[in-house]
């Protein structure tokens, strides 16, 4: 079964991305060009990592390297029963040769690794959840700091297992710079009303046209993407600030307010306050 392709798109003034999870997790396979760190919270079922199955429960912590094809699929009885901290970021994040300096070595050879997927033991587990708090309030410095400090006490660790086999292989790259053009487009204009018509002018193409492709490249439509990005960053807004969530739609490019309320319900599982006040006791 082919993976479905994401784009990530970073939130502004920002190099990598922090997200808390809430809500029912079925999400179909699917993959991205970054690395992924996905720490479990709360919430139990099965895990597909390339070629492997297993069974996920609270404080399961994967490391993942992009384009790996994955899914968590949550079983539990209450779907409302998960919650989860995902944290990604690209390979060249720091810059294209960061990773080649003889200070990340160690993490390097854990990025390696991190092909086949990479489950850590329970100690592991508890440092970030321990840490997912200041992850979230500390400035972006700071956060930055910390994110590497945790990646390199994962590198240090002897205590994980590779998920996937010895025959496992992949290759599930969409390169296409029609692609990053419309990415980069929404991730600066996703606050605005963005049309069909002036998004396919992008790439010169015809609407028709336009929603072919889109649909063909990254197996889902357009608008769909669209408002998972703007959840995305509604989801952000409300974990990170107090403003309130009326504002919040509306930062978010969303013109009807109870639009905004029948997406933001639709992709998490709860309406904007239940998000924010779970998130808070998180």
């Amino acid at each position: 079964m082919r993976a479905n392709f994401e784009y990530p798109l970073l939130p502004q003034n920002s190099s990598w991305i922090f997200l808390k999870s809430q809500g029912p997790e079925n999400a179909p396979l699917h993959s991205h060009p970054n690395y992924e760190m996905n720490f479990v919270i709360k919430g139990n079922g099965t895990r597909y990592v390339g070629n492997s199955i297993g069974d996920f429960e609270d404080g399961d912590l994967i490391l993942l390297a992009p384009s790996v094809p994955h899914r968590w699929q949550n079983t539990s009885k209450k779907q409302q029963n998960y919650s989860s901290l995902v944290i990604q970021w690209g390979e060249d994040f720091l810059g294209k040769e960061w990773l080649a300096t003889p200070e990340f070595k160690d993490i390097r050879r854990l990025m390696e690794l991190s092909v086949k997927g990479i489950k850590f033991d329970k100690y592991m587990c508890k440092e970030i959840k321990r840490k997912q708090s200041a992850l979230l309030i500390f400035p972006p410095f700071e956060r930055l700091v910390l994110l590497l400090q945790l990646l390199n006490d994962l590198a240090k660790s002897n205590e994980f297992k590779i998920l996937c086999d010895g025959e496992f292989s992949f290759n599930n790259s969409i390169p296409n710079s029609r692609i990053d053009i419309i990415c980069h487009f929404i991730k600066e204009k996703y606050s605005e009303k963005i049309t069909l018509a002036n998004t396919a002018a992008l790439v010169n193409m015809s609407e028709g046209a336009f929603s072919k492709f889109f649909s063909q490249t990254t197996k889902k439509p357009f608008f769909s993407f669209l408002n998972e990005y703007r959840i995305k960053m509604a989801r952000k807004l409300l974990s990170e600030t107090d403003m309130r969530a009326n504002e919040i739609g509306y930062a978010c490019g969303y013109e009807c307010l109870q639009f905004f309320y029948r997406q933001f319900m639709k992709y998490t599982g709860y309406s904007p306050q239940a998000y924010r006040k779970n998130s808070q006791s998180l």
